[in-house]
């Protein structure tokens, strides 16, 4: 028997053990093991919940569930970060496996927490921080025993493709299409770590560094969200025959990486083109493999539930990975190299604005009391230092990278 303490009892929490519930027959048969879930750890052991928890032992004190020698392995889905860490970090020097879904705890702690965990010969799994249901960090893993992995790209944020493909799709105004999202529980009621891109750039560095086998920290990632985005751009954008989403990419060269999150058009005939609503896509390239890509479900109860019990499984099985993935390249950062060609509006213009942005403008789109072009092939650090040299603050703006 696998006996789990479960951290969490919200949204993903109730997912797991609905989804243990409905398969444990399954489960048992596939895995010859019982996985149970033995203790929760909630904030208010009274409060009334939406499942049945006669059967769950709840509990307000961490400890009893570390003490607890017949706890295997711990399943943090508390979304808390310093909390998390202190719970992640005391199972895994118990001797307890630990899974997570807490993207901001992995993306913080990312080498200490692997490093501990390898020390202690124990597994610190989190397929589910990384584009929910989708599984792409188990094969990643396996890949970079064949291949040199040299980039990795994707869309990773459901809040963020939903408010972009219904903005393009409806022409709808990016503040209708926010309070739609809050509405529907895509997007919290302060959605700044989503649509500034906060949330995609701690995927990034999950990923990148896996990828890349480098650390790549949060600080090396550049970073544009989607939150200046309007109606004038939409119209643009679409009569491109083209559409825009909040891509995150890092790429390995002879001398050292790049990494950035950032809005990109991309073609209607784009792969990427063709993930719209709140689901994910995430594409790696390696030398012998070739591309990959992945597609599903970024966010949601039941497909994150399904993403922590897949690496619960790998543990029950014992066909999970040893050792600490995290390599030990020494990569230069190369994103001041970055470069190519750009969509770019300006709120509110002048004479000095139009003087100063008419060196690099390729195609004026519109030009009146908001100025919009195309900008030719060009380094991205001369476009923030043109836009700094100007006054501008980001919301003032909204630059996109056109893809090739």
């Amino acid at each position: 028997m696998l006996n789990v303490g479960l951290l969490g009892l919200g949204t993903v929490g109730t997912g797991i053990v609905e989804i243990i519930n409905e398969r444990r027959n399954t489960i048992t048969g596939t895995s010859g093991t019982d996985i149970r879930i033995k203790k929760i750890l909630v904030r208010n052991v009274n409060k009334t919940r939406n499942i049945d928890t006669e059967q769950l032992e709840l509990t307000d004190n961490f400890e009893d569930i570390l003490n607890d020698q017949e706890i295997n392995v711990i399943v943090e889905v508390t979304g808390d970060l310093e909390s998390s860490y202190r719970y992640i970090t005391a199972a895994l020097n118990s001797g307890k496996h630990v899974v997570t879904a807490n993207k901001a705890v992995v993306s913080k702690y990312f080498g200490e927490l692997s490093a501990l965990a390898n020390e202690k010969n124990l597994a610190f799994l989190y397929e589910a921080s990384v584009g929910g249901g989708i599984p792409v960090l188990k094969p990643l893993k396996e890949q970079l025993e064949l291949n040199e992995i040299t980039e990795v790209q994707g869309i990773l944020n459901g809040t963020c493709n939903y408010i972009l493909t219904r903005m393009i799709n409806e022409g709808k105004d990016y503040g209708e299409v926010l309070k739609i999202a809050q509405e529907l529980g895509y997007a919290e009621a302060d959605p700044s770590a989503d649509v500034e891109g906060h949330d995609t750039l701690r995927k990034l560095r999950i990923l990148a560094t896996l990828a890349l086998q480098a650390d790549i920290t949060e600080e090396d990632i550049l970073l544009d969200g989607i939150s200046s985005i309007n109606a004038t751009d939409v119209e643009n954008i679409r009569k491109m025959d083209s559409t825009v989403k909040l891509i995150a990419e890092a790429r390995k060269t002879d001398k050292g990486f790049t990494a950035i999150v950032q809005p990109m058009i991309v073609k209607n005939s784009n792969y990427f083109a063709n993930v719209n609503m709140a689901f994910n896509s995430i594409a790696f390239k390696g030398n012998n493999v070739g591309e990959l890509k992945f597609y599903g479900a970024g966010a949601g109860k039941l497909p994150t539930a399904n993403a922590v019990l897949s690496d619960v499984l790998d543990i029950a099985l014992g066909t999970y990975r040893k050792g600490n993935p995290l390599g030990k390249e020494d990569l230069v950062n190369l994103n001041e190299s970055i470069s190519g060609q750009y969509y770019l509006r300006i709120s509110v213009t002048n004479d000095e604005i139009r003087d100063k942005v008419e060196g690099i403008t390729r195609e004026v789109l519109l030009d009146g009391e908001e100025l919009a072009i195309l900008i030719e092939e060009i380094r991205l650090a001369e476009i923030h230092e043109l836009l700094a040299g100007l006054g501008l603050s980001k919301g003032s703006y909204f630059l996109a990278k056109i893809a090739d």
